[in-house]
């Protein structure tokens, strides 16, 4: 058994982002990429009508060894030697089971296309912009059903690669971050690989009726306003991605980072503890003065009531490192507070990335 199996599933989720329109650059149109988000359905089991990027649970089929005749180690060799943190969810069962830095991809390719239609893929002949993602348009009169079908587990995701003779295009998502959910959410978590994917064009979606309410394009800035006037709401950590994304406002400086400064560097597990307040709830993340010590990510620490008689503003004042979010309702989002460098390279959630995206 994998461990922490017993205590959450395993997922992946892919942050789509497309430039829109016009080339020019950043600083003349303001911001020149929209991101793909999803609203999910009320009935959802996990996080119903939240705003979400696309993914979902690690399938077997994922892992399936089958993978390496169309996905060779020699190509995919840079995505497994990863120098920096490494979480849980990357440790292989077997190995006759494929290098999970791929296995995860694929994952969040299928999530992908089963919730939207979109086939994050090339032929075999096609070649990529550096560092771009390629889509390939399905031309199966029948894509709804194959989606349908996938998620279902009545056909696999492979059968359709081999049936229009494309390749996932793995080597083009970004590892970007690993989320786990928090023990106050005990009855249902998951530790999910963030990836990131950068297009140069907008791609058609076809949503998946079941598994997608609505889904729409917009900038980070713009989806956090909406986040914050209650028009739609973002999970946690859908809304720190979007908020740290938000000061790159030039999808060519965003892949250039991933794809030099951010490449093979790691990432390590974000798990919320959450501290009740008189007024909300603080989200401490690793780093943070509210943070446990050698925290094991599934002990309910006994401490998270002694501050309810203290407003979040006095818990931020009286701490002298800050990495945490501050949540208003149903784990609404409203503060967003970082007063040290990044983790493992990364975006700052403050936006003070300094000579690191430049």
């Amino acid at each position: 058994m994998r461990r922490f199996a017993k205590f959450w599933r395993e997922s992946a989720s892919l942050i789509v982002l497309a430039r829109d329109g016009s080339k020019c650059r950043a600083d003349v149109i303001n911001c020149n990429y929209k991101v793909l988000v999803l609203e999910r359905p009320a009935r959802t089991s996990f996080m119903p009508n939240a705003v979400v990027f696309p993914g979902g649970a690690f399938d077997k089929q994922d892992s399936a060894f089958a993978w390496n005749t169309l996905l060779p180690a020699t190509k995919t060799k840079p995505l497994t030697e990863v120098s920096g943190p490494r979480s849980f969810i990357f440790d292989s069962d077997s190995p006759q089971q494929l290098d999970r830095n791929i296995s995860l991809r694929l994952c969040a390719i299928r999530e992908t296309f089963e919730e939207l239609g979109i086939l994050l893929a090339k032929r075999f002949d096609e070649s990529n912009r550096t560092g771009y993602g390629t889509v390939v348009k399905c031309d199966l009169p029948d894509i709804i059903c194959w989606q349908k079908n996938i998620h279902e587990g009545l056909e696999q995701f492979r059968q359709l690669c081999d049936r229009m003779k494309i390749v996932p295009d793995v080597l083009n998502l970004y590892e970007w971050s690993t989320w786990i959910t928090p023990t106050i959410l005990h009855k249902k978590r998951f530790e999910t690989a963030f990836y990131l994917i950068a297009l140069d064009t907008l791609p058609d979606v076809v949503p998946e009726s079941t598994e997608v309410k609505q889904y729409f394009w917009d900038t980070p800035r713009n989806l956090l306003e909406a986040h914050d006037a209650d028009r739609i709401w973002l999970s946690p950590p859908q809304a720190y991605e979007l908020k740290r994304l938000s000061y790159l406002e030039d999808i060519d400086q965003v892949v250039e980072f991933a794809r030099t400064k951010r490449f093979a560097k790691g990432t390590t597990p974000l798990c919320p503890v959450a501290f009740t307040a008189s007024d909300g709830v603080v989200l401490a993340l690793p780093g943070d003065s509210l943070y446990p010590a050698n925290y094991d990510y599934v002990t309910e620490h006994s401490n998270a009531n002694q501050y309810v008689h203290q407003t979040m503003e006095e818990l931020r004042q009286n701490a002298s490192l800050l990495h945490r979010l501050e949540l208003v309702g149903k784990l609404h989002a409203k503060g967003f507070y970082q007063n040290q460098p990044a983790l493992d390279e990364h975006l700052h959630l403050m936006g003070n990335n300094g000579q690191l995206v430049k």
